[in-house]
This record gives C-alpha cells, sequence and structure tokens, in this order.
C-alpha cells in the first residue's frame, strides 16, 4: 500500500478510504482491511530511509563521478524556501541516472556560505564530496558565488 501511495503521489489519508475497502473487498480480498495513514506514513518513512541507505552505501563505493544540481524554490502560501539537489551520473553499464538527493528547508539567508554549507552537508552523507565534475545552477549571483567553494578539480559549470 504504502508503495502505491508513494508511487502515486496519494495522501497517506487514501490507505483509509471506504472505496478502497469495498474495491479491494469486492475484487481482491474479501478479508481486506484499510491501514492507517499513521502506519502508512510510518512505513513511507521506512522504505525512505532504507532507500537512503542504499543510495549511500552505491556512493560510497562508486568509482565514478557526478554531476550535480541544484535550485532553491518557494512555497509563497506557507512562506517556506527549499533547496533541491540531485545527482547524475553514468554506470558501468554507460546508462544514465539521476537521482534526488535531499529536497530540504532552506529558510537562511541564500549567501554563497549557507548555500555550500547545505550542499556540503548533503554530499557528505552521501559520500560524493570528492566525486563532483559537474555542477548545475541558475545564474543568480549567489549561486555563481557558490561554485569556488565546491572546490571540485576541473569541474564543468553550467548556468542556466
Amino acid at each position: 500500500m504504502s508503495h502505491l501511495i508513494v508511487e502515486e503521489n496519494l495522501p497517506y489519508i487514501f490507505s483509509e478510504s471506504l472505496a478502497l475497502r469495498d474495491y479491494a473487498q469486492g475484487t481482491l480480498n474479501p478479508q481486506f482491511r484499510n491501514y492507517s495513514r499513521k502506519t502508512i506514513k510510518k512505513e513511507v518513512i521506512r522504505q525512505y530511509n532504507f532507500e537512503k541507505e542504499n543510495l549511500q552505501t552505491f556512493f560510497a563505493n562508486f568509482n565514478g563521478r557526478v554531476s550535480i544540481c541544484s535550485d532553491i524554490w518557494e512555497d509563497t502560501y506557507h512562506h517556506l524556501y527549499y533547496l533541491g539537489l540531485t545527482a547524475h551520473y553514468i554506470d558501468d553499464d554507460w546508462n544514465m541516472h539521476k537521482r534526488v538527493l535531499a529536497f530540504r528547508e532552506f529558510n537562511d539567508r541564500h549567501t554563497a556560505d549557507n548555500i555550500y554549507i547545505l550542499i556540503e552537508r548533503i554530499l557528505i552523507e552521501y559520500n560524493l564530496l570528492d566525486k563532483v565534475f559537474a555542477v548545475g545552477f541558475d545564474n543568480a549571483s549567489n549561486n555563481t558565488a557558490t561554485i569556488p567553494r565546491l572546490h571540485c578539480v576541473n569541474c564543468v559549470v553550467l548556468l542556466h
């Protein structure tokens, strides 16, 4: 159930739906019982932590390089800011992959130092600090000022 909730971007309360219960009991399993939204939330968090640990282990053993992209968004309704960081890489079979490393609340001042500190923490979490070869940002001055702090050798910088 938690996989369905995540994959289809459904609210946790969907798991308590009477329509879901009626459908499942009528077509799949007459003994079907709904899960509580609290149970689903716990399971989603457990799955997230499991996948995060797998990704951390993968990158700890990864001998290649990654390209990172970052952006900052504003939730104007709640007056909150978020920083997203993705990693792009090519595996041993030359398949390209993209992984979202983080989507973190970022309500500090958007200075180059603060942006770098958060990105550095995320890169350390995933054992990627010394594996970055390209960086993608929008061309806001605080982002461009962040780039020298990343200390990536022969780093390609992409601004959009």
